[in-house]
């Protein structure tokens, strides 16, 4: 494939051809998914916000890395590459659907990056699940079970609107398995101080809903040492 063709796929490139994920990564081409994972891990221990590393820089690092993977498993055999996309698409579709029968809504997030290189027809093949809303007194922890028990497509789960549920603090601390979260909602919920230790497990997070919860002051103050960039609504 062409340096040209490789822009057509990962947008803007270096000048010898390599998509700008990977530049960021300092990853040189041909690389493997191996290469990539190893290129990330080793940013990573410097970047991450627990060693000092910017939050928001490693959240680039984060969405890289992930852009990195589908590009080495695209140009290591576009025909299987795909053939996993749509047997992942049918089984989230699945998820999706199981969750709008609960009540609750889903909010896809789409990899126009590669449009252009499968086509439209298949284009819906790359959508994921970035955010679920489970809003409402019938949402409860039943609900995050749900949720855990189909994690290994629930990967690229970047928020969670909670608000007004029956959600339970022991119940909250079980979305500490979905480190990629961002944004989590938990206005007008009976969520108190001790579901507040999710947040150590949430290294991504940048956004938390409290208004009308029942974290206090004191859990609060907690919150501004443990994450102070974290905002809080």
């Amino acid at each position: 494939m062409t340096s040209q063709d490789q822009s057509s796929v990962a947008g803007a490139t270096d000048a010898d051809g390599r998509p700008d994920f990977l530049v960021r990564l300092g990853v040189m081409l041909p690389c493997s998914e191996e290469d990539v994972k190893q290129a990330y891990l080793a940013k990573a221990k410097v970047m991450h916000p627990d060693v000092g590393g910017d939050h928001d820089h490693f959240v680039e690092l984060q969405t890289d890395y992930e852009r990195a993977v589908h590009y080495c498993k695209f140009h290591s055999g576009r025909s299987r590459w795909l053939a996993e996309s749509i047997e992942r698409y049918v089984a989230q579709q699945q998820v999706v659907d199981d969750i709008q029968k609960r009540g609750g809504r889903v909010t896809l997030d789409h990899l126009d990056w590669l449009k252009r290189e499968i086509g439209e027809d298949f284009a819906q093949v790359l959508d994921t699940i970035a955010g679920i809303r489970l809003t409402g007194p019938k949402f409860g922890d039943a609900d995050l079970e749900f949720l855990l028990a189909r994690r290994p497509l629930l990967d690229t789960l970047h928020w969670v609107d909670l608000s007004r549920s029956q959600v339970t603090n022991a119940g909250l601390l079980r979305l500490s398995a979905f480190g990629g979260l961002r944004k989590i909602d938990l206005r007008e919920t009976a969520i108190g101080n001790a579901g507040m230790a999710l947040v150590k497990s949430l290294p991504n997070l940048e956004w938390l809903g409290l208004t009308g919860s029942r974290v206090n002051w004191f859990g609060r103050f907690r919150l501004r040492r443990w994450a102070p960039e974290l905002q809080i609504g």
